[in-house]
């Protein structure tokens, strides 16, 4: 979109960035990213997101690091819209009695929030769930984010109840995550079993006392070569178990299984109150969990190609409304072409300072680019609202007036007023024996059109006694290649022998 600058502002320093305080001339123009036109002149985006900016309008920020489905993936619930469902599709959600909170997340745009009076998230696993009825499980992950409020005891984050068969017996099985004594407390019963179907009691206690209206991230993984049952919390262990025969290190492992004494469900947040956020079960050893909001990897934006109009185009300045809270960064680069076919992409990039006056920049054909960092910890993201680019064109120079023709005999004087660019190239002389259509070919200075070079005088010679000539000159600037001006106005000369 093109746009006439009529008034900057300044806003508070260390909040926000406006670097646009060159002198506008009436001759520039604008083209605007950002802002009303939402970043649509887009070629190619990595890892960013659109986010509700300062003025209501849509923000480049760096895409938040939650997870994605993968190949050991079991269970994904993001929590950022309703109805919330499990991106996997392994488990069906049955009922859904919690809160969507926007306002309070530790990943993505929403979080689910629970109070002691609901029921929670209940979810019903699908063949080929973890907690599908009847599986043998080898390594497997459980992790999520938790805030809570209250942290008073026995508040339940996560239960799965079923039941496994013994012979003729039922035996129930539960594995149940609560709050006991302002920590995590994991329990396992009858959920680990050895070949003779032996009852068993595991129970993994958090040994930090957890803040209330903070965010934590909790992991509870298994190795099944090792019997390795670890509780960390924000990716420091606070409890490890062996599930071996022997409770030690060596012994015979017991492995999980989902009992066939009947299906079983997932609830979430049942008598619990505070926040749930990415909740994630996968069959694998999570070695290394997501503990960042934002993940080490640059965030790119690179515009489309713009066409300036015309080659040679100055490029004076791009100017950028953007916040880098923290030690994030924001990196900006443009290239340029005059090249025909559009085509910048075996252009080298050049980094600039948004604001900055550019020289020598010039050409027909624009990019962009703009790369996002986050700070040291991984916490904070830059903000990126606008971005201003401001252009001079190189326009044609003026068509040149007061011509006029003086015949003589085979030939034809023609005298003009210099145009007045500091460009110029020279001048083009048409000529031709129809109004309107010079196609002639009779001098012997060449065919029409004739470059004079920067002259405003000329003696066209060698043409035809008797012929009716019409004559108009165009103006060219020193671009490669040039501009030219409209014609002149036509004027007309016949050459006679009786001239001089």
């Amino acid at each position: 979109m093109y746009r006439r600058i009529v008034k900057k502002s300044t806003l508070t320093a260390g909040i926000l960035l406006i670097l646009c305080t060159a002198t506008v001339s009436a001759l520039d123009r604008e083209i605007v990213l950002g802002r009303e036109d939402q970043w649509q002149d887009v070629s190619y985006s990595e890892n960013l997101l659109l986010s509700k900016g300062r003025w209501g309008s849509q923000d480049l920020v760096l895409q938040e690091a939650e997870y994605v489905v993968d190949q050991s993936a079991d269970l994904l619930v993001h929590f950022n819209r309703r109805p919330f469902q499990d991106q996997v599709g392994r488990y069906r959600v049955a009922e859904e009695d919690l809160l969507l909170s926007r306002r309070v997340a530790a990943l993505g745009g929403g979080s689910g929030g629970f109070n002691s009076g609901n029921r929670g998230l209940r979810l019903v696993p699908e063949p080929g769930a973890v907690f599908f009825q009847g599986s043998w499980l080898q390594d497997f992950s459980i992790e999520f984010w938790l805030y809570p409020a209250l942290l008073s005891d026995g508040e339940q984050v996560l239960l799965w109840q079923g039941a496994r068969w013994n012979g003729d017996t039922v035996i129930p099985q539960e594995l149940r995550c609560a709050v006991q004594d302002r920590a995590l407390v994991w329990a396992f019963e009858n959920v680990f079993t050895g070949p003779l179907g032996q009852a068993t009691s595991i129970r993994l206690r958090g040994v930090t006392a957890l803040v209330p209206r903070d965010w934590h991230h909790h992991l509870l993984r298994y190795d099944s070569r090792l019997g390795l049952l670890e509780y960390l919390v924000d990716g420091i262990p606070e409890a490890i178990v062996y599930t071996t025969d022997s409770g030690l290190e060596r012994g015979a492992v017991l492995l999980p299984f989902i009992g066939d004494a009947g299906p079983g469900q997932v609830k979430v947040g049942a008598g619990f109150t505070g926040f749930v956020d990415e909740l994630r079960i996968s069959r694998a050893f999570t070695e290394a969990p997501n503990l960042n909001r934002y993940s080490s990897n640059v965030g790119v934006f690179v515009s489309r190609t713009f066409d300036l109009g015309y080659t040679g185009t100055k490029l004076k300045r791009i100017d950028g409304v953007y916040r880098t809270p923290g030690d994030s960064a924001v990196y900006f680069y443009y290239r340029m072409t005059d090249r025909a076919d559009a085509d910048t992409s075996d252009v080298p990039w050049t980094q600039f300072e948004a604001g900055q006056l550019l020289t020598g920049s010039r050409g027909r054909y624009l990019q962009v680019m703009v790369e996002l960092y986050p700070d040291g910890s991984r916490r904070q993201t830059p903000e990126v609202s606008e971005l201003r680019l401001v252009y001079e064109q190189d326009l044609p120079p003026a068509p040149p007036t007061g011509l006029y023709a003086e015949a003589g005999n085979e030939k034809v004087k023609l005298h003009w007023s210099t145009v007045n660019e500091d460009d110029l190239g020279g001048y083009f002389v048409y000529y031709g024996s129809e109004p309107g259509r010079y196609h002639g070919r009779d001098s012997d200075l060449g065919f029409s059109p004739i470059d004079v070079g920067r002259v405003s005088q000329v003696e066209v010679t060698g043409l035809s006694n008797s012929r009716l000539y019409y004559f108009a000159v165009v103006a060219y600037d020193a671009t490669d290649p040039p501009h030219r001006s409209l014609f002149s106005r036509e004027v007309s000369a016949r050459p006679s022998s009786l001239l001089p």
